[in-house]
């Protein structure tokens, strides 16, 4: 029969216990009013007081009369902690002529009087600095993450529109083109045993027609161009590459070794949207001839890069510099990446993002570092 053993309660450190009381300190501090923080600091101040008083003049104690200034300046304001510096002041007065305090001269004493009131003046300008910095830095933080959330609300908007609009083309404006250009096609058959001129005519009409229909769909995948599936991503970049391909007369290619799940939607159009940015720079600024869209997953880390075979990149001094590099930079912060660009050997550049998904993303108004 085997015996059991009852497990030994655990307690926790007292580092920690001590952490968790000053945390419910604090709270219950900053629930009191002001009135409530006056009186726990007068409080305080009879407290050592008395036990300035028991010491005798001997001991020295009265820069602990400065916790009751700090916690005055802390929660409640300057003008309760001048009233407490001057409560302080009368109460080391006082504990020092109880205690039998004899000074060898009459002015003495009254000029410790005036050298605590200075020092306690002095804790209480500093304590009132030191707030009023930890209430800048709270306020710029909270601005920052306005500012984040910000400009989250807004590239959302911006994306949900661009699915519409993109949405709308497709479903209404292709299908009217394609139903007009199935009538050219019906009208060019009907012409041709009548007058051949007209037929050609309804043809070179039809011929338009499905041109504008591909231009059309084209247009529609380019403002939704990811949609919600396993490998939506890749399909998207493989068609951006093929579309480029066609539409610029260039040599663009798609890579991705291996298949590369992302299941938030958004992070695949943030991809998508860098990618289709880099490419159109390498074409318009670049003038590349050869682009490769590589998307692959290495260590665990999600890498899309784009590389060109052009002039190369120069990173635009301030006062030429666009909203385009801003706007990767943004797009690759929101999803916790890094943007890097770096020239390519031997010519062109490769733009890259890379994501890792042990790190979590952090907010930098500044633009990415380039290499």
């Amino acid at each position: 029969m085997s015996a059991t053993r009852e497990a030994a309660p655990s307690y926790p450190h007292p580092v920690v216990s001590m952490m968790m009381a000053l945390e419910r300190l604090v709270l219950f501090l900053k629930r009191q009013s002001r009135g409530g923080i006056f009186i726990l600091a007068f409080t305080l101040v009879g407290i050592i007081g008395f036990i300035d008083y028991i010491t005798g003049y001997e001991v020295t104690i009265f820069p602990f009369y400065s916790i009751a200034i700090l916690l005055a300046v802390w929660f409640g304001d300057q003008r309760i902690a001048l009233a407490i510096s001057i409560g302080s002041t009368m109460a080391w007065w006082v504990a020092d002529t109880a205690s039998g305090h004899v000074y060898s001269r009459e002015w003495l004493q009254p000029w410790d009087t005036i050298v605590r009131f200075m020092f306690f003046c002095l804790v209480m300008f500093a304590g009132a600095m030191v707030k009023q910095q930890r209430d800048a830095s709270r306020a710029r933080v909270a601005l920052l993450e306005h500012l984040r959330r910000l400009e989250m609300d807004i590239s959302q908007v911006s994306e949900r529109e661009r699915q519409r609009i993109g949405r709308d083309l497709h479903d209404g404006v292709c299908q009217y083109l394609a139903a007009i250009g199935f009538t050219a096609g019906l009208l060019k058959k009907q012409l041709e045993t009548v007058s051949p001129a007209h037929a050609q005519l309804a043809s070179d009409v039809a011929d338009r027609l499905n041109d504008a229909l591909v231009r059309t769909r084209d247009l529609s995948r380019g403002l939704s161009p990811v949609t919600q599936e396993d490998r939506g991503l890749e399909s998207a970049l493989d068609d951006l590459a093929t579309t480029s391909a066609r539409l610029m007369g260039i040599s663009c290619t798609f890579v991705c070794p291996e298949p590369v799940p992302i299941e938030d939607n958004e992070v695949s159009v943030h991809l998508f949207r860098i990618a289709q940015e880099a490419l159109n720079n390498a074409t318009k600024h670049g003038r590349a001839t050869a682009i490769v869209i590589t998307l692959e997953e290495t260590e665990g880390k999600l890498c899309l890069a784009v590389s060109d075979n052009g002039i190369g990149f120069h990173p635009p001094s301030a006062q030429q510099k666009g909203i385009g590099l801003s706007i990767l930079a943004y797009r690759a912060r929101s999803i916790g990446g890094v943007l890097n660009i770096q020239k390519n050997h031997p010519a062109g550049t490769i733009l890259s993002c890379t994501i890792d998904p042990a790190e979590s993303p952090e907010f930098t108004p500044e633009l990415m570092p380039y290499e």
